[in-house]
């Protein structure tokens, strides 16, 4: 059996499956502060996955009972961090191209592949950093209630996620 079919089969080897997995991590990614993700295309309103990520953090911000000024800062947070941002995804998107061109080429360098996942890491982990930081000033604005809202709501997501 190929890895590839072992890997569909443990998902659940439906359509559906891969559905729930891909609505999963888009969620992830939403709740995750969608500054990072805004940082490619530029803006809340984007017109593209820019809008649907809006769309959930505005039902994030509604399930958090957040007020019209909470929200201002929010977004503030999160366009303020879309020029940091931007960058760094940019610079990911050709890391990850490189890579790619890597993996097909005609012949395998092993060290060449090992040097650019070790980029690629690299890239992920400041952004990794800088989701960390945006999601403590997002947390400190919100109140103690909020906060445990939060909690529930990833501990809900994060369950959800592992079934």
């Amino acid at each position: 059996m190929s890895l590839f079919y072992r890997r569909y089969k443990i998902m659940g080897n439906s359509h559906n499956g891969i559905k729930r997995i891909a609505a999963m991590l888009c969620i992830t990614a939403v709740t995750a502060f969608a500054g990072i993700a805004q940082a490619h295309d530029g803006g809340w309103d984007d017109g593209g996955c820019g809008k649907q990520q809006h769309r959930h953090m505005g039902k994030l911000f509604g399930k958090l009972g957040l007020t019209d000024a909470q929200k201002a800062q929010a977004k503030a947070i999160f366009q303020g961090n879309r020029d940091v941002v931007k960058p760094i995804v940019a610079n990911l998107r050709t890391e990850r191209k490189n890579l790619e061109a890597l993996l097909h080429a005609d012949s395998i360098d092993e060290a060449a592949i090992r040097a650019e996942t070790a980029k690629i890491a690299g890239i992920q982990a400041d952004l990794n950093i800088n989701k960390a930081k945006v999601g403590a000033q997002f947390r400190a604005i919100l109140t103690p209630d909020q906060l445990a809202k939060l909690k529930t709501l990833r501990q809900k997501h994060s369950e959800a996620t592992d079934k």
